[in-house]
């Protein structure tokens, strides 16, 4: 079984979404028809990217590439991407945390805090754990399991991105893990509190073989 913590597609994904975060998180209320048209870009180029790589990479969950051709998506909406205020996390004596993996076994995550943000007006919050250099979101929402992957889908954003105890969320980039394309990994659960009330119809799909 395949230990599968948390998606880096490669180096150059994480870089883009870094990028990507920098040049459109100064402003997201007011923003022009062609920063929109650039944001939506960006994130298509960086979907064919990641599509490419499970077409043709040696390290591709997907086993059977022959019919693979795509993943699926909802369309990129600024609505979900988001500024969070985070509230660290103080206690040391509850820094670590057992997260259950799909295999039944468990691995140990640090709990930075709290994420708070908000969702077509409604208030949400967001455990987030803090892993070799990058947040780790881990999160559900009522899309799952018709719509998107009843186990959960992820979020990573580079620790630098944290300024004044904000970090973006930007749930376009919101991505499934591998054991959503093949039993053979292992990946990390999302904890109940990290189960979203509302809908958020953003980033990838369920995966249709």
């Amino acid at each position: 079984m395949f230990k599968n913590k948390f998606f880096r597609l490669l180096l150059l994904m994480v870089v883009l979404g870094v990028i990507g975060y920098t040049f459109l998180s100064q402003e997201t209320k007011n923003d022009s028809p062609e920063k929109l048209r650039a944001y939506a870009t960006q994130i298509d180029r960086e979907r064919r990217e990641k599509d490419n790589f499970f077409k043709t990479g040696a390290e591709s969950p997907i086993e059977d590439k022959a019919p693979f051709k795509a993943l699926n998506y909802f369309v990129p909406n600024m609505a979900y991407k988001l500024v969070a205020q985070v509230m660290r996390n103080e206690d040391t004596t509850t820094r670590e945390v057992k997260i259950p993996m799909t295999d039944g076994s468990i691995e140990t995550y640090e709990k930075f805090g709290v994420a708070k943000f908000e969702i077509n007006g409604q208030p949400q919050k967001l455990t987030v754990y803090l892993l070799d250099g990058l947040f780790m979101v881990l999160f559900r929402d009522q899309t799952a399991p018709q719509e998107t992957y009843g186990g959960g889908r992820y979020l990573d954003i580079a620790a630098s991105e944290l300024q004044d105890n904000k970090l973006p969320l930007d749930f376009n980039k919101a991505y499934n893990p591998y054991c959503a394309y093949n039993h053979n990994f292992a990946c990390p659960l999302p904890p109940k509190e990290n189960t979203l009330a509302v809908r958020v119809e953003a980033g990838e799909k369920n995966f249709e073989k």
